[in-house]
């Protein structure tokens, strides 16, 4: 978890979105894209309370993650450098598979998706979430869940 000052934190983020408004060549364009996501997950750990079972996953349009905030250790028990390279399918609970794809597609062409899903811990136990989503966020090609517990689950 950084310490650094969140508007350093967010002078950073738009540092690195003013980088990738420039780059060049795809290669240059992606890795400023993943500059932006990570000055991004950065700022949202820094804005979010220590002790939190929020957290903030991103993908890129394969459904591959590329970022997560620390708070998914507390919920799901992955640190958040395990998650990058997994696929939404990796840590999607079995039933939840089929609806993953019209879901993942809904959401792409709307923009925005709000809902409930369930992802498998790191121990293998399913975990009830809830989430709000942005596609295209922070930057083009890459989508923001935040996710936390789903206490209407939790209560029953």
């Amino acid at each position: 978890m950084t310490s650094a000052p969140i508007p350093r934190l967010l002078a950073e983020w738009r540092a690195a979105e003013r980088r990738w408004e420039r780059a060049g060549s795809p290669s240059e364009r992606q890795q400023a894209a993943l500059d932006v996501v990570a000055a991004f997950a950065a700022y949202q750990t820094a804005a979010l309370p220590r002790e939190t079972s929020e957290f903030i996953l991103i993908a890129d349009d394969t459904q591959t993650y590329v970022a997560a905030t620390p708070g998914i250790t507390g919920v799901l028990g992955y640190e958040p450098d395990e998650l990058v390279g997994r696929t939404l399918g990796d840590i999607a609970a079995p039933d939840q598979l089929e609806p993953a794809h019209e879901l993942w597609t809904a959401f792409i062409v709307e923009g925005r998706q709000d809902g409930r899903f369930r992802l498998l811990a790191k121990d293998g136990r399913p975990v009830d979430l809830s989430y709000q989503a942005r596609a295209h966020h922070p930057v083009a090609g890459f989508h923001a869940s935040r996710l936390w517990p789903d206490a209407v689950a939790d209560a029953s």
